[in-house]
């Protein structure tokens, strides 16, 4: 079938999991995240999260994805932004997932043969009692849709979490937590220096950080103010 072959080329992100999730205890990604948790453990059943662009949709599908693989679940993740412009058959073989992680389902909705596909899709996944976690960038009642009211019937009757992008502090929290995971000790300057000079979204700064990280790698040594500064005006 050819969904059985699809995940093959689809290439999830090495840090996407929970614990590389920065979250707040309390707020709405903190919920989010709480709430995955137990679904990649076999809990819950259709969720949706949506939000901005750079707030993590992805890092937490992905994340939960994995999570449910190293269950031993059969397990799916698909970005639909990549295959939006393929046939929806691209969507067959993935009924019988005990959990199917649906990326930006947004993407191909106005189209009445993909909104179609999805459709039966998760009709069917829910038949065996499977989950799945579907993402997107607003909710499901201000989503644009082909004339399918059953599936924004569906979508309207998930359990949904509104993701937030994280501010300054949450950023700074986010850089030095990453940082001692991958064994760098951040200064608060250095810290400082990155949100006040480098673009104040999360895949930037993490983009960032990995590269520090292997630049301090390769130097064997700490990254100092300085370093930081040296190591990301290079291009």
């Amino acid at each position: 079938m050819i969904g059985e072959q699809l995940p093959l080329s689809v290439q999830m992100a090495d840090p996407a999991s929970f614990d590389s999730f920065y979250a707040s205890d309390v707020g709405p990604n903190g919920q989010a995240l709480a709430a995955l948790r137990e679904l990649a453990g076999g809990d819950g059943g259709t969720t949706l999260i949506h939000g901005p662009v750079g707030c993590g949709k992805t890092h937490l599908l992905q994340a939960t994805s994995r999570e449910a693989l190293s269950r031993r679940s059969h397990a799916a993740y698909l970005p639909l932004a990549s295959f939006a412009a393929e046939d929806p058959a691209v969507l067959q073989g993935f009924e019988t997932c005990e959990l199917i992680c649906l990326d930006d389902v947004d993407a191909p909705l106005q189209d009445r043969q993909w909104a179609q596909a999805l459709l039966r899709l998760l009709d069917a996944v829910k038949s065996h009692g499977g989950r799945c976690l579907l993402s997107a960038a607003m909710p499901p009642d201000r989503l644009a849709i082909a004339r399918m009211p059953d599936l924004r019937t569906r979508l309207c009757a998930s359990a949904c979490f509104a993701l937030r992008k994280l501010d300054d502090n949450e950023h700074a929290e986010m850089l030095k937590a990453r940082g001692q995971r991958l064994g760098l000790a951040l200064s608060s300057d250095a810290v400082h220096w990155m949100l006040t000079h480098l673009p104040r979204d999360t895949p930037s700064l993490l983009a960032a950080l990995a590269r520090i990280d292997r630049a301090a790698l390769a130097a064997r040594r700490q990254p100092t103010l300085p370093f930081v500064r040296q190591v990301l005006a290079e291009r």
